[in-house]
């Protein structure tokens, strides 16, 4: 009888306790600025809560990668939507392998380090073997792939629909 009544005490426990799923916050984003890219894909992780993109910038003339002080590739990580949904827009890893050219918007982090949420900005692919002519993005390359919906946002503010 003291194992029944244990068990029950346990089980009633898990069943009442907060669930482990718990969700981090967006406040580390700031949500009114957008910063647009074009970059590389160096990995892809398709976590179940965020697919994350790891990408390194290509500068504005297109013609090389974004370094850091030291002269290291600039790697920036972005959480976007859920592995799921991802999915459902047609991005994965095998869809987004290491070295295609993308280009979206980035709602950065407050505190300047470099990653950020995709937010609502489109995602578009540049073909392969393709970049954009200096100072534009894949959305302007003809035969560029869009996943999901959405625009390039405008860099800077956004704007208010």
């Amino acid at each position: 009888m003291r194992i029944a009544a244990t068990l029950v005490a346990l089980v009633s426990v898990a069943l009442l306790a907060p669930g482990t799923e718990a969700h981090h916050s967006y406040a580390m984003y700031d949500g009114s600025l957008y910063r647009v890219f074009t970059g590389v894909i160096v990995r892809i992780v398709p976590n179940a809560a965020h697919f994350e993109m790891h990408f390194v910038p290509l500068n504005e003339t297109r013609d090389a990668l974004v370094r850091d002080a030291n002269g290291e590739q600039l790697v920036w990580v972005v959480q976007m939507e859920s592995g799921a949904e991802a999915f459902q827009h047609g991005i994965t890893r095998e869809s987004f392998p290491q070295g295609t050219v993308f280009s979206m918007g980035v709602h950065p982090r407050r505190d300047g380090k470099p990653a950020g949420d995709r937010g609502d900005s489109g995602l578009f692919q540049c073909p392969k073997g393709k970049v954009p002519e200096p100072g534009k993005h894949c959305d302007s390359v003809a035969g560029a792939k869009a996943f999901g919906e959405g625009v390039l946002p405008a860099e800077g503010p956004v704007q208010k629909r």
